[in-house]
């Protein structure tokens, strides 16, 4: 199975998310699975580089109707990727995905802010008692964040990165390129 790996802040993860959530719908065997690159509690300013990657996907952006506006800053995505947690426990991940970006680099909010957070998780169905309690939960948070450093030991060290059969690929492919992939199916041992 073709697995995404994503994170808010890389517009090239927002095109690649868009994407493959459109080619789930269809039936292609895939799963988006957030991860946070830096792992730092603190916003930092906007990069360079991030401002080149602005640049290199702003096409590709459109053509899938994703709105990327330069952000204020890059905020920490762990208490994001908690929500989007129980949002996949609650058959809601997708709506969550595409809120949480659309705030981040459309309306330019504060994807780290707690508060910011619930109100996004309430607009898209998910219990706010459990959204708080997530966001708020300091033994998740630093479960979560070993759960990116696993990441990172397995190679995925930028986002959109692609695991497909033990094998990493940069992730932002072209759709008939992961159609191809995902096609593939697994390896024989």
């Amino acid at each position: 199975m073709l697995v995404l790996f994503h994170d808010y802040t890389s517009p090239a993860a927002a095109v690649a998310v868009a994407r493959v959530t459109r080619l789930i719908a269809e039936g292609v065997p895939a799963r988006i699975e957030g991860t946070e690159v830096l792992g730092v509690e603190a916003t930092l300013p906007v990069t360079v580089d991030l401002l080149a990657e602005l640049d290199a996907v702003a096409a590709q952006a459109r053509a899938e109707g994703v709105v990327l506006r330069r952000p204020a800053g890059l905020p920490p995505t762990a208490a994001a990727h908690l929500i989007e947690d129980l949002a996949t426990e609650l058959d809601r991940a997708d709506p969550w995905r595409a809120r949480c970006y659309r705030a981040f680099w459309a309306d330019g909010e504060d994807i780290s802010d707690h508060g910011v957070l619930r109100r996004l998780a309430n607009d898209v169905g998910l219990p706010a008692e459990d959204a708080a309690r997530r966001v708020g939960d300091r033994v998740a948070l630093l479960e979560i964040r070993r759960r990116f450093a696993g990441h990172r030991s397995d190679g995925v060290g930028g986002v959109p990165t692609i695991s497909y059969d033990r094998t990493l690929i940069p992730g932002l492919l072209d759709e008939a390129d992961l159609r191809a992939l995902a096609a593939l199916g697994p390896a024989s041992a």
